[in-house]
């Protein structure tokens, strides 16, 4: 017998209102969807959750004021039992693997359809992970850059050494003279690091890279 105890609920964090407005009418088609609330930021967002212990967050990667990376790692780590579907408009495989390896559900372009963001969200409610399957084949197609490591970003063996080196916590300087390199080229890997694997520090890249490069 369905009920209000088998309504799901779902906020919906995007900065765009004609975007919220539009996944939001298409779920509450779905009489077991509720969408309880709305953010335009990161901070909205966390907000949100943090009240209203949500089934589902449908979340922007690129939502700002914190960024998506932020707002996905604290609402894992204080709304453990929310599932986080992440949305983007630039369907990178090496975001992707950000998401989900850091607890995202499901990771799907903002272009979808209506229909697929309402399978996504079943899905998820479900216990299952939504991945369109054109996106499913490129991220298949990335296996040729995969290493012992786990690298998929296409990484050079000194790219993986510098992440290595960041990762044990040593300095730029410290890095230069291990690798018998100048500082500046050491900070230009680094710059060509976080460009290929889309991280902004290396906090975050040890998130990715838990265990030390080889």
């Amino acid at each position: 017998m369905n009920g209000k105890q088998d309504v799901q609920t779902v906020v919906v964090a995007d900065s765009h209102a004609i975007v919220r407005e539009g996944i939001r009418d298409r779920l509450e088609q779905r009489n077991n969807l509720s969408v309880v609330a709305e953010a335009q930021d990161g901070y909205g967002a966390l907000k949100a959750c943090r009240d209203l212990s949500p089934n589902i967050l449908l979340l922007d990667f690129s939502i700002t004021r914190p960024s998506g990376r932020e707002v996905l790692t604290k609402v894992r780590n204080a709304c453990p039992d929310t599932r986080v579907i992440v949305l983007t408009s630039e369907v990178e495989v090496s975001n992707a693997f950000y998401c989900l390896s850091n607890g995202a559900v499901a990771f799907m372009p903002k272009q979808a359809s209506g229909f697929d963001f309402v399978n996504a969200t079943t899905a998820a409610i479900r216990g299952y992970s939504y991945m369109p399957i054109e996106f499913i084949a490129s991220f298949l197609q990335t296996r040729k850059h995969l290493t012992r490591s786990g690298n998929i970003f296409g990484l050079s063996p000194r790219e993986l050494e510098i992440v290595d080196s960041c990762i044990q916590g040593k300095s730029t300087k410290e890095i230069a003279e291990a690798c018998s390199i100048s500082v500046r080229t050491v900070e230009t890997h680094k710059n060509n690091i976080y460009r290929k694997t889309s991280c902004r520090s290396f906090e975050d890249l040890s998130a990715i890279f838990a265990d030390p490069v080889e």
